[in-house]
């Protein structure tokens, strides 16, 4: 007996890695958002939440979330390579962080580990950027699509 399909019920969603990207962009900025209500940093906890609102329209298939997805990726790409050559710039404080916990005989130990906890944080987070510049720039690309154009509603006339 052939399975029946109720005429209102709404097409079978097919696999989308640029879906995969959008999730994976709402989840940061939902870290993201976590660790700025933290600290009190208002104008990035707001910037966050409009990220997350875009990400949600565009798993949610509304209209205008596609275009601005676009802008986003683009935007987010541009802020991301900016802060990495800002973490660049950096790049021989560690050392010199190095030598002042060698000169602190009492705390050497202590500072030493401090030190290398904190580059290996720094070295995973340029690392999580230099991965998420082509992303977001290929997520861009992708959003303006026909095939993903074609999953959103038409605009109405």
């Amino acid at each position: 007996m052939p399975l029946l399909m109720r005429a209102d019920a709404s097409p079978v969603r097919r696999f989308s890695s640029w879906m995969i990207v959008v999730w994976i962009v709402m989840l940061f900025a939902a870290l993201g958002a976590v660790q700025y209500l933290k600290h009190a940093d208002y104008p990035y906890l707001l910037a966050s939440m409009a990220v997350i609102a875009v990400c949600a329209g565009c798993i949610l298939q509304l209209r205008w979330a596609r275009p601005t997805m676009r802008v986003v990726a683009w935007l987010l790409a541009l802020w991301v390579l900016v802060t990495t050559v800002l973490m660049l710039h950096q790049w021989g404080d560690f050392e010199v962080a190095r030598q002042h916990a060698q000169s602190q005989p009492q705390l050497r130990e202590l500072a030493l580990w401090l030190v290398d906890r904190a580059q290996r944080t720094w070295e995973v987070g340029l690392a999580l950027k230099i991965v998420a510049i082509p992303v977001l720039l290929w997520l861009g690309w992708k959003s303006g699509q026909s095939s993903v154009r074609a999953k959103f509603p038409p605009a109405r006339n």
